[in-house]
C-alpha cells in the first residue's frame, strides 16, 4: 500500500490497481492535483468544503464512487466505514466532519478530516485502533498543536502522518508542521518522502514512526 500526500487535507492511497483520494481540493487554494494522481476509483469527502470536496479536480475516467457521510460502505474492494463528529463553525450554525477508517491489505488506515474538536472515548472506540493515522496538525478551525498530540496519545497507532498544515503554493491560512513536532517531542523518522510504502510486515513494533510527506500537488 503506498499513501501520497496530494497537499492541503488530501491523501492518495493505492492498493493494487484500486486507488482512493481522499479530501480533494478544489482550485481555490492555489493548487492542484497532478494529472498522473487524479485517477480515483473511490473518493471519501469530510466536510462540505471546497478545500475537502473538490471532486471535479479527479479525472472522470474512471468515475469514481464518492463516499460523503457517515455509515459503512464496501467500494472497489474497500471496507470504508464513516464516523462523524462536528467540525467548526459560526454560532447558530450546525456543520459535521467525517472521520473515515479504511481497511485493506491487512492493514487499517484512519483519516480524521478535520474535526472541530477532540474526539470523545466513544468515538475514539469506533475508529478501531487503526495502524496508520492521518491527522490534521494546522489547521486555526480544528486542533491545536496540543490537541493533534493528545488524539494521537488516545488512538495509539504505529504511523503517524500529519496533513493540513502550510506549505509552498496553499493560499489557505494554516500553521505550520513544527509545532506540532515539537508539542509532540519527535522528529520525522526520515527527511521528507514522496509516499509511504507500508504492508504490515513492516509495520513498525514499538515506537510510534512519524511519516512527513512531500506534497505532489502543482502550483496553478
Amino acid at each position: 500500500m503506498d499513501i501520497t500526500w496530494l497537499g492541503h487535507a488530501s491523501v492518495r492511497v493505492r492498493s493494487g490497481q484500486t486507488s482512493l483520494v481522499m479530501d480533494p481540493f478544489s482550485d481555490i487554494i492555489g493548487l492542484k492535483i497532478p494529472p498522473q494522481m487524479a485517477q480515483a476509483n473511490v473518493v471519501t469527502i469530510s466536510a462540505d468544503d471546497p478545500e475537502v470536496s473538490g471532486t471535479d479536480a479527479l479525472a472522470e475516467d474512471p468515475v469514481p464512487i464518492v463516499i460523503n457521510g457517515p455509515g459503512e460502505y464496501e467500494a472497489a474492494g474497500l471496507r470504508i466505514k464513516g464516523v462523524r463528529t462536528p467540525r467548526y463553525a459560526p454560532e447558530g450554525v450546525t456543520a459535521w466532519n467525517t472521520s473515515y477508517v479504511v481497511e485493506l491489505e491487512g492493514v487499517v488506515l484512519c483519516n480524521l478530516g478535520n474535526p472541530g474538536r477532540l474526539l470523545s472515548s466513544r468515538e475514539v472506540e469506533e475508529l478501531a485502533s487503526p495502524h496508520i493515522l492521518i491527522i490534521p496538525v494546522g489547521s486555526k478551525t480544528g486542533f491545536s498543536a496540543a490537541d493533534a498530540v493528545e488524539m494521537v496519545n488516545s488512538i495509539s497507532p504505529k504511523i503517524v502522518v500529519p496533513v493540513l498544515y502550510a506549505h509552498h503554493g496553499n493560499r489557505a491560512d494554516l500553521r505550520e508542521l513544527a509545532p506540532f513536532l515539537s508539542e509532540l517531542g519527535a522528529k520525522p523518522t526520515t527527511e521528507p518522502q514522496n509516499r509511504l510504502t507500508i504492508t504490515r510486515a513492516n509495520m513498525p513494533v514499538e515506537e510510534l514512526q512519524i511519516s512527513v510527506l512531500q506534497p505532489a500537488s502543482v502550483l496553478i
